[in-house]
């Protein structure tokens, strides 16, 4: 596929992924067990849910202990959370059903050549297009034991495979967990030198969260064919062909909620979530949305905020100025929030909250309407509020459990040569410095992009304005009969008539504008 210049492929090589599970490996830790199937569940009810391009487009699940034992063929995994669901809790009922079983030599070699016919099987069954971007199969074999039986059984089968399609084998080692490194702070994946080009060790502890990141790392694209984003800085000089361009790749930190369902749930701007699904402004008419109800539950140092976890459209949020209110309800208030904004400033502190599930209230007035979709659980999102100099607070989105995806440091600030450090000196020396940023000396062109893309569309008043001119403007030669004319009835219409028609063109009511005065007249008590 010809790529133009300066851009790249998106999600373009996602292999699709077969799990290998070793029966005969999970014999001793049932915590393990159920560990692993809550983690691939949580996990594949947000991968298959997920909008926009597949991260993920198939997705298998075999286990093996005499004999491979196939319990879910390669799938889709978008919008097919149902049956993955269903084979996870297979999964899970052999594992904890399991009995020792007489292992046989070739076991693995065996597990690995029947996911190499389901990959195979696969490809000729799609279509030519899918084939093109389905280009690479990813095995994955899922154990607790030590690695050294199963890693030379597995290079014993790639001796004999065929690699075209295939990208890695990856062995996973699931290690004991222990209660000590519930708080670690430490990377709990580590991944030791590949055994072969083809073959990557990897030890994963048995908590929860270490499972989750495991999986959740399949939502991430490490496509290396391209690099995803540009850094342009001045050079020597003012030429462009002189400026030092930095080339760099993107990681996702967190999940966009807007992808998912329930978005509604992680924004405070949900009023245009809600109205977007309407096609015109008049069917949102009587419209009711929640009101957002936010608990607060702890306050944080502002400097203790990442940035990296924090997102959405920031909202100014200040003490109401609702009519409804009685004056000293408004007034008592506006002093209480005045007073929150000016602690929050004099401690540096910021608060955080979570979003309060619906009134029961509300709950029980959808149930009397019937509506089956009011009375499902919703999630909670999480909320931060940073003061501002002004008396008012900064509002925006935080991440939650759910949304945070694992994050792997592949650089460090040591070993900076110095030639680089000049050169970034030098360039900083060419940067204007700011005051402050005004975003009114920064127009971004929208104004124009806007006029240039809708503004030429003719409009259809215009249209049909042109087709009756059109219309009106018919010669003699094509009217129905000699002798008769053609008039244009009150609605625009043509009729034809002949001398002596019956019907005649009725004249207009005569209607003074005087009559209709007293008909919009406003109330004299407004």
């Amino acid at each position: 596929m010809n790529v133009p210049r300066n851009s790249r492929t998106l999600l373009g090589k996602q292999p699709a992924r077969i799990l290998l599970v070793d029966i005969n490996g999970f014999l001793h830790d049932s915590a393990i067990i159920d560990g692993v199937a809550e983690a691939m569940d949580n996990f594949f009810s947000v991968a298959c849910n997920i909008g926009g391009p597949s991260r993920m487009p198939l997705f298998g699940i075999v286990t093996f202990s005499a004999y491979p034992e196939i319990l879910l063929p390669l799938s889709h995994v978008k919008s097919n959370y149902a049956r993955i669901q269903s084979a996870v809790k297979d999964l899970q009922s052999s594992l904890n059903g399991r009995n020792m079983a007489s292992e046989t030599e070739g076991t693995v070699t065996r597990a690995i050549e029947e996911a190499c016919k389901q990959f195979k099987r696969q490809m000729l069954q799609n279509s030519i297009q899918i084939r093109g971007v389905l280009q690479q199969v990813e095995i994955i074999l899922l154990t607790t034991r030590p690695p050294r039986k199963s890693q030379q059984e597995i290079e014993d089968a790639l001796e004999n495979s065929d690699l075209t399609n295939l990208k890695r084998v990856q062995l996973v080692i699931v290690d004991s967990w222990s209660p000590d490194l519930e708080d670690s702070q430490s990377s709990t994946i580590s991944c030791n030198s590949p055994a072969s080009g083809l073959v990557d060790v990897l030890h994963v502890d048995g908590d929860s969260q270490s499972l989750h990141n495991f999986f959740k790392d399949w939502l991430l694209d490490f496509n290396t064919d391209s690099e995803h984003l540009h850094l342009i800085l001045p050079g020597e000089s003012l030429s462009e062909s002189e400026n030092i361009t930095i080339r760099c790749d993107l990681q996702e930190r967190i999940l966009n909620p807007a992808q998912l369902p329930y978005y509604e749930q992680f924004t405070v701007h949900s009023e245009s979530t809600s109205m977007k699904t309407f096609p015109t402004p008049s069917k949102a008419t009587g419209m009711c949305i929640p009101i957002h109800r936010i608990v607060t539950t702890d306050v944080i140092p502002i400097q203790n905020i990442c940035e990296s976890l924090v997102f959405g459209v920031p909202l100014i949020l200040q003490a109401t100025s609702c009519w409804k209110l009685e004056w000293e309800e408004l007034e008592k208030n506006q002093q209480h929030f005045k007073a929150l904004c000016y602690i929050l400033m004099e401690k540096e502190m910021a608060l955080v909250g979570q979003v309060k599930s619906p009134d029961p209230c509300i709950s029980e007035h959808r149930k009397m309407n019937k509506n089956p979709q009011t009375l499902e659980e919703k999630p909670c999102g999480w909320y931060v509020f940073l003061p501002a100099p002004n008396g008012t607070l900064l509002v925006k989105g935080i991440a939650a459990k759910e949304l945070l995806l694992p994050y792997k440091v592949t650089s460090t600030m040591d070993d900076i040569s110095d030639d680089a450090l000049e050169d970034m000196r030098a360039s900083f020396e060419k940067l204007p410095v700011l005051e402050d940023f005004n975003p009114l000396n920064r127009p971004s062109g929208l104004y124009e992009c806007l006029k240039t893309k809708y503004g030429r569309q003719e409009d259809k008043h215009t249209k049909h304005k042109s087709r009756l001119d059109d219309d009106i403007s018919i010669s003699p030669s094509k009217q129905t009969c000699p002798g008769a004319t053609l008039r244009i009835d009150n609605t625009g219409r043509r009729t034809s008539g002949a001398k002596g028609n019956a019907n005649r063109k009725l004249s207009p009511l005569p209607v003074k504008v005087g009559h209709l005065k007293s008909l919009i007249e406003f109330p004299h008590e407004l």
